[in-house]
């Protein structure tokens, strides 16, 4: 019995967080959930949300330029294209009562870039950084 017990408790901690995925196995934001900057441009910017049970009922949203992007479900992509020069990221999560609060970082996008963020889940909080994935 207690074996048992040990073993629905790691399987419960386990499930409280997300694992990144690469972008090149990550589903596509479905098109009905992408709702801005989808046309090419010089540069490109590629977002991934972790995967991972934890958190699957919260949706998040991506705002370019205040505008929002897309929403993300756990283990998917989206590939943003965006002009040359700064610009404003943002992800907010989306959930029963309302939104939270948004998290902002700036990138500075030149011709050719590829550039790749992380939307990523601790606990109640949320985290939007920079990956390799």
């Amino acid at each position: 019995m207690r074996g048992l017990i040990g073993a629905l408790l790691l399987a419960a901690l386990g499930g409280c967080s997300t694992s990144p995925i690469s972008a090149d196995i990550a589903d596509p934001v479905p098109s009905t959930r992408m709702y801005a900057f989808t046309e090419k441009n010089a540069a490109q910017l590629v977002v991934t949300r972790d995967s991972g049970i934890y958190g699957a009922e919260v949706r998040f949203i991506l705002h370019i330029d205040g505008k929002p992007a897309a929403e993300f479900h756990p283990g998917e992509v989206a590939r943003f294209g965006l002009a040359p020069g700064k610009h404003i990221l943002g992800v907010s999560k989306y959930m029963l009562f309302g939104t939270s609060r948004i998290i902002e970082s700036e990138i500075d996008m030149k011709p050719g870039d590829l550039v790749r963020r992380r939307i990523s889940q601790h606990g109640s909080s949320f985290s939007f950084t920079p990956t390799a994935y």
